[in-house]
């Protein structure tokens, strides 16, 4: 009986952290947006403001051997995300937002269920997260922005962060039922991405997402690097000098990559 109650308090919390992490992350990125442009936020999108988070509090509850799986699920995970946003950016220039999430999220699904079966059949396959990486900064162009000014009302951002709060209650309560192999996969759902490139088509056109998305899959790598880091060091020193090592190594590949896409944009 008191199990019970601290596992329903565990995923109370869990749920209110991500209505917490999720629309401040939207805030954020909708202020970049208009300062610095799609891109750049697409680029800041990247960072682990919601993977970190959310696998803390999973190690937290349920100790490091199980943070060290969900963070190494969580990698693999990212070859979906890497999938939706390709997939939607390319089906957004020829379809409309609804059926280009449809087509996108579909793609995820199916890579998901893909990447659980793969992710320990060999050691091997720790190198296709950041193969699908290189391959998506190749696929997509150095998009730039038109030079006319975008407007930006008010309403839009409140409107996007309703969204990403409304998706993280779907999300949340999909992936308690569904078991242990889907959690750290779901700790990596595109949430945000696809909030970025929806919002993006709708309010300024393709031409926005392939700058959004394009920025997205250079800052990607800095999640990547994070739950890589986490899954092989987590049980191997304490809680919290993982996460600062794994946080260290993710800042690290951000800045990188931030350097990258300012020599091609």
């Amino acid at each position: 009986m008191v199990q019970t109650v601290y596992q329903r308090s565990g995923r109370g919390a869990l749920l209110i952290l991500k209505l917490i992490v999720v629309p401040l992350a939207v805030l954020l990125l909708g202020i970049t947006e208009r300062v610095h442009g799609p891109r750049a936020a697409g680029w800041l999108s990247g960072f682990p403001v919601i993977a970190a988070p959310l696998l803390w509090f999973i190690t937290a509850e349920h100790g490091a051997a199980f943070g060290a799986a969900s963070a190494r699920a969580a990698f693999f995970g990212l070859v979906p995300w890497l999938t939706f946003v390709t997939v939607y950016a390319w089906s957004a220039q020829r379809r409309n937002w609804w059926r280009s999430a449809a087509a996108a999220f579909a793609a995820w699904f199916a890579v998901a269920e893909l990447m659980i079966l793969l992710q320990g059949a060999s050691p091997l396959m720790d190198a296709l997260p950041f193969a699908a990486a290189l391959a998506a900064m190749w696929w997509h162009p150095s998009a730039k922005g038109p030079d006319e000014q975008r407007q930006h009302p008010w309403w839009r951002l409140a409107v996007r962060m309703i969204a990403g709060a409304t998706m993280t209650v779907a999300v949340a309560g999909v992936a308690g039922t569904i078991g242990s192999a889907w959690s750290g996969t779901f700790t990596t759902f595109p949430v945000v991405g696809s909030i970025v490139a929806i919002s993006n088509h709708v309010e300024h056109g393709k031409r926005a997402v392939q700058e959004a998305v394009a920025g997205m899959v250079f800052g990607i790598v800095s999640v990547e690097v994070f739950c890589f880091v986490l899954s092989l060091v987590l049980q191997r020193m304490s809680m919290g000098h993982a996460f600062a090592l794994a946080l260290a190594a993710a800042m690290g590949a951000h800045l990188v990559t931030w350097q990258v896409t300012r020599r091609i944009s």
